[in-house]
């Protein structure tokens, strides 16, 4: 009866052990694929980061008031009024 003991917790012991070094592995294995997701998505973070500065850069060039008034007086046809037409308002 010793005998059958002694074996039990043999292969219970190795089972056990197998299965630890399995998950062991399993874990590993997950944390390289989502250490490569991380850095994939930190490289497309950054693309976004460089497109989003080009497109600040691109919406201040636009956005210039000469460039504005230019553009109005270019492509619309309007025109600054003359002093007789314009109201100015002093506060009282």
């Amino acid at each position: 009866m010793n005998l059958y003991k002694s074996l039990f917790k043999l292969f219970l012991s190795v089972f056990l052990c197998s299965c630890s070094a399995i998950a062991l592995i399993y874990i590993k294995h997950q944390s390289r694929e989502l250490f490569i997701e991380l850095e994939i998505l930190k490289t497309e973070r950054d693309q976004l980061n460089i497109e989003w500065s080009e497109l600040k850069s691109e919406e201040n060039k636009w956005s210039i008031p000469a460039r504005v008034e230019q553009q109005a007086i270019e492509y619309l046809n309007l025109r600054k009024p003359s002093i007789d037409k314009m109201n100015i308002y002093t506060k009282q």
